[in-house]
């Protein structure tokens, strides 16, 4: 007994610490920390927590030390005598030397339906965001908005840490997270991601969800960029920023970046919602005045602008659900030059309009939405509260075959309001309730001076849309049936003007109509699962009535449109889709416009008069492979749709002024599309490598001048690019496209145009202690367009970017961009009924400075 009381009386001495970087000071999470005695004994062992601290108690300390360690740092002795506790213990960069170790992490592993790919394992010393290692990794797809597809598809969510905050908004997250801010990356295959309806209701789509390394969890991080410098053209100064935050908390999330440029960087498309479904409002822009693009070339080529972007999106969670709020504002200011040539092909002889062209449109967009959302096994709620402010006013003057100025204001005005709700009872039951309720309105104003005369339009354009229903559906072995019942109401308005019509154009100038309709609907569905094969079949009918005000005979119409689809899934590695539909469908009821319109200072739009219906029938087949552990991934799909139309666009060339209108005759066309690609890692240089093509046919029906016009579209394509480093010292990104187009009217058959791009980045990474901190990048484009037969253009475009690592946190660059100071680019088009031929102007010399923060 006394052994026992002098046992437990005895001192604890609470051995306790913080251990840390050197040159950033931040705490080194994994670090093993082992107490020894006099002898060399271990004592006690621990690892340090996501704050760097470690902490254990022992009775004795004398003549004790604290062995750490951890990888790629070197080895710290600490004798406890000479220090006070806790003690703060610095750790020095070092490479750890492995003797007949062979350690290799896999780069990409797969349990069950979730693929993890290692994000350290595909980043290279050039990247800076998650995106840039995203386009590496095999069997997914990144487009420079942001946009993310996984063999083909597009995915259906994007999680940071599991939660959802910024919907299909996560261009943002891609293009702005620091690739070092994340370990891995989750590919859910099959993601279903409500998760009510799991088990019921079967998806094809896949998710993607970051894994942040712990460095980046429960706490803020921020990087950005400054950079400043000249341009050759157009000349004078230039510049580029970024401020990027994010935090990622239990409770909280947040991301917040403000972006500034004028190097040709297009921001607007950072804040795209690539989730978003068309608004059911319908309108769409009449005027069509806008500033000459250039095809085949980067944008960062030929984009003069002025551009800001200010964006901030959180996350907070509330009880058993989430509240999101997502607000966006973008600037453009964008300028460009042109000179073109059109060339109208005639039964009577070509018509040749020349213009040189030179504007300026300027753009201005606010947007917001707020999200409440519950998303659990037996309860699925969604209310979400959007807006959308745009304003776009644009100038441009031509000069040539018929020289005029013309000017636009294009705002627009939408508000939405969408809820959903989903209730499952005894687990196989499920009750659902839709509310959508959208408003939009399009005023456009169209000013042209044209040759002394002063030619205005104004638009007024407004819609309402409204869609209620109600769902139930309940699933018995693998079976699942359900029956959705609603109604749809529209309301719209068009009221358009032109006092001045140009006497060689005759007919109406005035349209004031009112497009309302009514519908009543049901929709049955059945899914069967069986084994590894899912069938789905859906059934939508519906009863509609239209009214017009009298400006129209009102009428009521049935529509009927079956779809089927089969899903088979034998194992992991395969899936092939089937899919095949028909139906029956109301026209567009912007194309209800008896008058003209005038789209811009030569081209005037003129509608149907009468009420249509159109029919169309598709057939599609998709195959998907993957074998995770050799790294490959392969996708495929093709697509046959047919529509068949009781009207016909019709071309008519009055002076110099050109009108769009529809005749009454039977117009059948055709489609046929075929894409697909391989991609495989290349683990012997931290690579990876893809191959991918492309075919599309065509088939449309005109009259021109009175005349049918049959023509056929063909084009095919071949790509291919390749990433690594198979040097330690060397980096490559090499990309190629090769592209052949046809046009043929009335079975004559214009020359094939080729097109090629070549893109090669070069990273050069100096070994040795000094010169390790530094790069040297070299980029080069190549463009071969064929402007007519057998004459080809050549444009060889090269870059250059020094970066000077001062440390983990402060980079220092300088880049100089199009070396050569090509300034004009040049190609040729061919559409159904006229060629274009088109000289450009391009971003010329530039330099760059940039300094570069990360925390």
């Amino acid at each position: 007994m006394l052994a026992s009381f002098n046992a437990t009386a005895q001192i604890q001495i609470n051995v306790s610490g913080i251990v840390v970087e050197e040159d950033s000071n931040e705490p080194l999470t994994g670090a093993s920390v082992i107490l020894r005695n006099v002898n060399g004994r271990i004592l006690k062992y621990t690892t340090t927590d996501v704050n760097g601290r470690f902490s254990f108690f022992t009775p004795e300390i004398n003549g004790c030390t604290l062995d750490v360690s951890m990888m790629s740092f070197a080895k710290q002795i600490v004798k406890l005598d000479s220090v006070q506790l806790p003690v703060t213990i610095v750790m020095e960069a070092s490479a750890t030397m492995l003797k007949e170790v062979a350690v290799k992490a896999d780069r990409i592993r797969e349990q069950g339906d979730t693929i993890t790919y290692t994000v350290g394992s595909f980043a290279q010393a050039q990247d800076r965001s998650i995106g840039d290692v995203l386009k590496r990794m095999p069997g997914i797809d990144v487009s420079n908005s942001g946009k993310i597809q996984y063999q083909g598809e597009d995915i259906n969510k994007f999680y940071i840490e599991g939660s959802d905050m910024l919907g299909g908004k996560y261009g943002i997250a891609t293009n702005g997270i620091n690739h070092d801010d994340v370990g891995a990356v989750e590919l859910m295959e099959n993601h279903q991601p409500m998760q009510v309806l799991s088990g019921i209701s079967f998806s094809d789509k896949a998710a993607i969800n970051l894994k942040l390394k712990n460095k980046a969890k429960a706490t803020w991080t921020f990087h950005g960029d400054a950079g400043g410098g000249y341009s050759w053209q157009p000349e004078g100064a230039v510049w580029d920023g970024e401020l990027f935050a994010m935090a990622v908390m239990p409770g909280f999330q947040n991301i917040t970046t403000f972006k500034t440029n004028n190097i040709g960087e297009d921001l607007s498309a950072s804040a795209t919602d690539f989730f978003a479904s068309s608004r059911a409002t319908g309108l769409s822009q009449y005027v069509s005045v806008s500033l000459p693009g250039v095809p085949n070339l980067s944008r960062k080529r030929t984009l003069f602008n002025r551009s800001a972007l200010v964006s901030t999106n959180s996350l907070w969670k509330v009880k058993n659900g989430e509240f999101k709020a997502q607000i966006d504002y973008s600037f453009n200011r964008v300028t460009a030059q042109a000179a073109n040539i059109t060339t109208y092909f005639l039964e009577s002889g070509d018509r040749v309009i020349s213009e040189n062209r030179d504007g300026r449109d300027r753009s201005h967009s606010l947007s917001g939405k707020f999200i409440y959302e519950v998303n659990q096994k037996t309860t699925f709620i969604n209310n979400t509260l959007s807006t959308n402010i745009d304003w776009d006013d644009v100038t441009l003057g031509v000069t040539g075959s018929l020289p005029n100025d013309q000017s636009v204001k294009l705002p627009d005005y939408y508000v939405a309001n969408k809820f959903k709700m989903i209730k499952r009872f005894n687990g196989k039951h499920l009750v659902t309730f839709q509310s959508n309720n959208e408003w939009e309105s399009l005023p456009q104003t169209l000013n042209v001076s044209l040759e002394g005369n002063n030619l205005n339009q104004h638009i007024g354009d407004h819609a309402f849309y409204t869609h209620e229903s109600a769902a139930y559906a309940f699933s018995i072995k693998g079976i699942t049936v359900s029956l959705e019942g609603g109604v749809k109401g529209y309301l719209r308005s068009l009221n358009t003007e032109l006092p001045d019509m140009p006497e060689e154009i005759p007919g109406e100038t005035e349209n004031v109509l009112n497009t309302n309709y009514f519908t009543v609907y049901a929709t049955p569905k059945f899914e069967y699962w069986v084994k590894r094969v899912n069938f789905t079949l859906n059934a939508p009918v519906s009863f509609a009535h239209y009214t017009f005000d009298k400006a129209l005979a009102n009428r009521s119409e049935v529509y009927f449109s079956p779809s089927i689809s089969m899903n088979w899934k034998p194992n992991n590695r395969f899936s092939m889709t089937l899919r095949g539909g028909t139906g029956r469908s109301p026209m567009n009821l912007n194309m209800i416009q008896p008058g003209y319109i005038m789209t811009n200072y030569r081209t005037f739009k003129q509608g149907v008069d009468d009420f249509y219906n159109s029919t169309s029938q598709n057939v599609s087949a998709s195959f998907a492979y993957k074998h995770t552990r050799r790294g490959v991934f392969a996708n495929a799909i093709v697509m046959q749709s047919w529509s068949h139309l009781p009207y016909t666009m019709e071309q008519q060339l009055y002076g110099d002024y050109i009108v769009y209108s529809y005749t009454d005759a039977k117009s059948d066309g055709q489609n046929l599309l075929a894409m697909g690609s391989v991609g495989k890692t290349l683990d012997f240089m931290r690579g990876s490598a893809n191959v991918n093509g492309s075919f599309n046919r065509g088939e449309s029906h005109l009259f021109s001048e009175n005349n049918a016009v049959n023509s056929t579209s063909l084009g095919w394509s071949v790509g291919a690019k390749i990433n690594g480093t198979p040097l330690r010292w060397l980096g490559i990104d090499y990309h190629i496209d090769f592209s052949n187009s046809q046009l043929q009217m009335n079975g004559v058959k214009n020359s094939w145009l080729s097109g090629m791009e070549n893109s090669l980045l070069v990273n050069i990474m100096p070994q040795g202690q000094y010169w390790a901190k530094w790069e040297w990048r070299i980029m080069g484009e190549h463009y071969r367009n064929e402007l007519t037969a057998g004459t080809y253009k050549n444009v060889f475009l090269l870059d250059t970017k020094l970066v000077y690592k001062l440390n983990k946190r402060i980079e220092l660059s300088a880049m100089l961009n199009n070396i050569f100071n090509q300034r004009t680019y040049s190609y040729t088009t061919y559409s159904q009924l006229s060629s274009f031929e088109s000289q450009r102007w391009l971003r010329g010399r530039e330099l760059l400075f940039t300094i570069t923060l990360r925390k």
